[in-house]
């Protein structure tokens, strides 16, 4: 009678602490989701838009394939502030990130990964694929501009590099960088709503 006593509450136990087991494993998912998403845009942050890069670079390391990485850098966005406040540009923001999502291919990621800095990598896509792309994405964010203030016009520019063999994430990220203010400086045309 003990051991079937004994048996019975060890069952017990295990049965609790398989539980325990699965509600922490919930648990640790939801914080790794957390800890990869910008709050206010609902896309990665920079760190997770880092390590989809490094992923990147290892898959093209084992298949023949090429990924190509755009950044756009939006203008304007002081002036959605100042006519709505910060709810209002965190409306703007959560809109801006939702285009980017809706635009992208299910293989390709998003990123917010500055103030007024959105980037994605796009993968299996030449040089060619990637301006297209990237120009879509910054066609979809101007057309957004019809739902801000009047005023509050916005502008997109944007760089595209793509993942050498044997490049860093950090290089990477600063060839795009790079490319995006010599872009800046040198009076590279924007992409605008209002014409």
């Amino acid at each position: 009678m003990e051991q079937r006593s004994l048996v019975m509450r060890l069952s017990e136990e295990v049965a609790a602490l398989r539980r325990a087991l699965d509600a922490s494993q919930h648990r640790i998912a939801a914080l790794e989701v957390e800890a990869a998403e910008e709050p206010i845009s609902g896309l990665f942050n920079r760190r997770a838009f880092t390590r989809e890069i490094e992923r990147a670079i290892a898959f093209q390391a084992r298949y023949p394939m090429t990924c190509g990485v755009g950044l756009i850098d939006i203008d304007g966005m002081d002036a959605i502030r100042a006519a709505q406040g910060q709810a209002g540009l965190n409306r703007a923001l959560r809109q801006i990130g939702d285009t980017l999502r809706a635009g992208i291919r299910s293989c390709d990621v998003t990123a917010r990964t500055g103030n007024e800095q959105f980037a994605v990598v796009l993968w299996n896509s030449t040089p060619a694929d990637c301006g297209h792309r990237v120009q879509g994405l910054q066609r979809a964010i101007a057309a957004l501009e019809e739902g801000f203030p009047a005023g509050a016009g916005i502008a997109t520019r944007s760089s595209v590099v793509m993942i050498e063999p044997g490049a860093t994430a950090d290089q990477v990220i600063a060839a795009a960088d790079r490319l995006l203010l010599e872009g800046i400086a040198c009076g590279q045309a924007m992409i605008s709503g209002r014409s």
